[in-house]
Formats: C-alpha cells, sequence, structure tokens
C-alpha cells in the first residue's frame, strides 16, 4: 500500500503498523482473523483501520503481496526446477498441500474465501494457471489420465484445505489425496 498524497506522518505510520500487524495475524489465523485483532496488534483504534485502509478485502490486498507473493514464486521456482512433467505435477500438488497445511492465510486464499479481495484472487489464478499448464505437459507426456483435468487438481486441492484445518477431518484425509493423484498417473507414468 503506497502512502496517500498529503497523508499525515503519523497517518502514514499507522498505516505502516496496520500493514504488519495484518501480515502477522493473518499469518498465524487465517484471512478470517478479526479485524479488532489486527487493529490491537497495530495500536491503534478499529475506527484507524476503517479509515485508513477501508474493508477486510482492501486489508487483504494490500497485505498480499507479503503473505503470497514469495511464497508462491518459490513454489513456481521448485516446480519447474523438476525434470519430467510427473514431477512438476508431483512436487506442485505437495507444496501447495504443505502451505495450505502451514499458512492459514494461503489456505483461506486457495480456497477463495474472500473473492472481492481482487489481488488475492489475481495470486490464485496464477497458481491455477500454472497447475493447468503442468496438467497439459503431464498429459502431453503420457504420464497423467487424459481425463485428469485442472478442476479435479483444485477439487482435491480444496479437499486438503478444508482437512487440514479441520480439527474434526478424519486421520486419514491425506491419503486419501495423494490414492486420489496415484490413481490419475497412466501405466506408464
Amino acid at each position: 500500500m503506497s502512502p496517500a498524497p498529503g497523508l499525515r506522518r503519523d497517518a502514514q505510520a499507522n498505516v505502516e503498523k496496520l500493514r504488519a500487524a495484518a501480515v502477522a495475524v493473518f499469518t498465524a489465523r487465517g484471512l478470517s482473523a478479526p479485524l479488532e485483532d489486527i487493529a490491537r496488534e497495530a495500536g491503534v483504534s478499529i475506527g484507524t483501520l476503517y479509515n485508513r485502509i477501508g474493508s477486510r478485502d482492501q486489508l487483504i490486498d494490500a497485505v498480499v503481496p507479503d503473505i503470497a507473493g514469495a511464497k508462491l514464486a518459490t513454489l513456481r521456482d521448485r516446480t519447474l526446477a523438476e525434470g519430467s512433467p510427473r514431477a512438476q505435477l508431483e512436487t506442485f500438488i505437495a507444496e501447495m498441500i504443505d502451505l495450505q497445511r502451514s499458512d492459514p492465510a494461503m489456505n483461506d486464499a486457495m480456497l477463495r474465501r474472500y473473492p472481492d479481495a481482487v489481488l488475492l484472487i489475481n495470486a490464485c489464478e496464477r497458481s491455477v494457471a500454472l497447475g493447468a499448464e503442468l496438467i497439459d505437459n503431464a498429459h502431453d507426456a503420457g504420464v497423467l489420465s487424459p481425463d485428469f483435468t485442472p478442476d479435479d487438481l483444485m477439487s482435491v486441492l480444496w479437499m486438503a484445505g478444508m482437512a487440514s484445518h479441520d480439527p474434526t477431518a478424519p486421520d486419514g484425509w491425506r491419503r486419501v489425496v495423494d490414492r486420489s493423484i496415484a490413481a490419475a498417473w497412466t501405466a506408464g507414468g
């Protein structure tokens, strides 16, 4: 979030404190963390948050580069460093699930819980596009069943995201995810 023209120095300092607090709270607790907790963490009133930032979606978009940018770039780099289309897709899936499990904000992002947060959705769309590209490459290499689609991949990731943060989810959810992917590989894959 760039400084607003004519914004007083103390007001700009409050915006920066709110951004830092949002990154910390969202990363620890997810994008649905109470805005009051973010304001408290920043040492400002909730009114200051609304006056300086606006809505939850605007706050999310203000910090998406800090929360998701480097993590998704690393995921992309690790994925594309793999030597084969199958290894790339396997890495993408494993890394995406690890991100969902370890980072509540990334999980919320992948589950698209805030569709009006434009920058967040754009970051998600880049990941979806990478997944679709990896599926196309695996199809072209003949290692992935032709009927496995990007929607199938997103469904598997959605299931992993939901189960990984649900304390009532069955313990075997990861095995089901792994078996779903294993069933999609071709005999020669």
